[in-house]
């Protein structure tokens, strides 16, 4: 007597795919999960070797890509590009991620769009995957991404244009104008985490300190660190004395001795975040004025403790 084997049921299926998957847990919710359709045209098949020439798979790239998709979007895909040689044999040049992502969530799916360009020139193959990734293409700039971002209503992007138009800022196009001093994205934001307040209110002092130039970056990251630091947080409130009075050596004393060049403190560089070492100087620098003003001040221990901690 013979048993038939029993068909695997699709929930079997898919429970077999996220084992070999292996994916994070919580991205097993977007299996299955895409939107828009394949570009028209020429298909490889998923499998499709990858050209020697391909980096190493970054998952966690794929993993971001997901998530913030919630699936796969087609309409983001585009062409995956394939060399053909003359024996027919098939090798991926440029679209490595973008295919182990629906081999990931899509496992139904078996082909890819692809632009297959024909040759015998091994060395040509590795010279486009070259000119795709880096040699003949320029990447976006983070502001440039940011302009993107905003246009595309993205959560986090509107929220850090929000912070800029109230601190009157630009970033990129972002809240772009003549009359607005410019930051730097990746410092601005690095700001923000520290704190609005904090952020805010070195904005407007060193707005204050240097009305003819520009947002020095480094000073401001420096300075919203310093003002982020709890020991260090009166300094930013001027219904206090001593925040009177650091508001009034920053945009007086400091700014009449002190180019803005300067006030990045270069010879404090020699650490792993730098804001710490010009969050170290204008302290340092601060409590030096007050001692000879004979003024009390929060002592430097802290924040030179948090410099010396970074030194290389």
């Amino acid at each position: 007597m013979t048993t038939s084997l029993k068909k695997p049921t699709k929930l079997r299926v898919l429970l077999n795919h996220v084992e070999q998957a292996n994916l994070p847990q919580h991205l097993i919710q977007y299996i299955g999960r895409q939107k828009g359709k394949q570009a028209p045209g020429d298909r490889v098949s998923v499998d499709t070797q990858m050209n020697e020439s391909q980096r190493d798979l970054h998952p966690n790239d794929i993993y971001k890509w997901i998530e913030n998709n919630e699936g796969v979007d087609w309409n983001l895909f585009g062409y995956t590009t394939v060399i053909r040689f003359p024996d027919g044999s098939l090798e991926m040049i440029n679209g490595q991620h973008r295919t182990q992502l629906v081999k990931w969530i899509l496992p139904d799916v078996q082909e890819v769009p692809a632009h297959i360009i024909d040759t015998n020139d091994k060395e040509y193959a590795a010279r486009l995957f070259a000119s795709m990734n880096g040699v003949d293409s320029r990447k976006l700039t983070t502001e440039e991404l940011f302009w993107a971002q905003v246009i595309g209503r993205d959560p986090y992007a509107l929220y850090v244009q929000k912070q800029l138009k109230k601190m009157n800022l630009a970033c990129g196009k972002v809240n772009s104008s003549e009359d607005r001093k410019r930051v730097k994205y990746g410092g601005y934001t690095n700001c923000l985490k520290m704190g609005e307040e904090a952020t805010s209110r070195a904005v407007n002092l060193i707005d204050r300190a240097y009305p003819t130039q520009g947002m020095d970056d480094q000073v401001l990251i420096g300075l919203t660190r310093l003002l982020s630091i709890k020991e260090y947080q009166d300094l930013a409130d001027t219904t206090l004395k001593i925040g009177r009075e650091f508001d009034q050596w920053f945009t007086k004393e400091f700014a009449d001795t002190t180019m803005l060049s300067d006030a990045r403190f270069p010879q404090f560089k020699n650490t792993t975040q730098w804001y710490n070492g010009v969050a170290y100087g204008i302290m340092s620098r601060f409590r030096h004025f007050q001692k000879r003003k004979n003024r009390t001040s929060p002592g430097v221990d802290t924040i030179k403790r948090i410099y010396n901690a970074g030194i290389k």
